[in-house]
């Protein structure tokens, strides 16, 4: 007898994202793999949300940043407003109740799809569980958008 295994495809927020907004584009790029020179501008943008990313993912680990802040002055600023606006998340303190990791990476099988998702900060204990998401484009969607945003219906 011979056995045949279903492979799954694995769908991100991202993926969900585009393929809801143009289902041709989605085609283009996760299916035929293929892809269209990206914007010098929107590819800054990418590189220096990345960089906040890593680094966030660096000072959650406990290792060093102040080099890079030093560096970067964007970078300094975005932490700078980050530690103003939210100082008890980045002033946390070691208790062992409590679950932190960066980069919390989670998935769900539906049928033949795995949904998956990358939390950028998880904390958690036996009460309650907090899911942080950096943002680092200049203005932030409208409460609407951000309900429907398959990242959003995927947390």
């Amino acid at each position: 007898m011979q056995s045949t295994q279903t492979q799954l495809l694995r769908l991100s927020q991202g993926q969900l994202n585009l393929l809801e907004r143009c289902p041709r584009q989605f085609q283009h790029t996760y299916l035929e793999q293929l892809h269209s020179p990206l914007d010098p501008e929107h590819e800054e943008r990418q590189t220096l949300g990345s960089r906040f990313h890593l680094l966030m993912q660096q000072r959650e680990m406990g290792l060093p940043i102040d080099t890079f802040l030093q560096e970067d002055t964007q970078l300094q600023s975005w932490m700078s407003a980050f530690a103003n606006a939210a100082p008890e998340i980045l002033n946390s303190t070691s208790n062992s109740q409590t679950f932190r990791e960066s980069e919390h990476y989670r998935t769900l099988q539906v049928q033949d799809y795995l949904l998956t998702v990358i939390y950028d900060l998880l904390i958690a204990d036996n009460q309650q569980a907090q899911i942080l998401d950096w943002k680092t484009y200049p203005k932030p969607p409208n409460k609407r958008k951000l309900e429907q945003n398959w990242q959003t219906r995927l947390y």
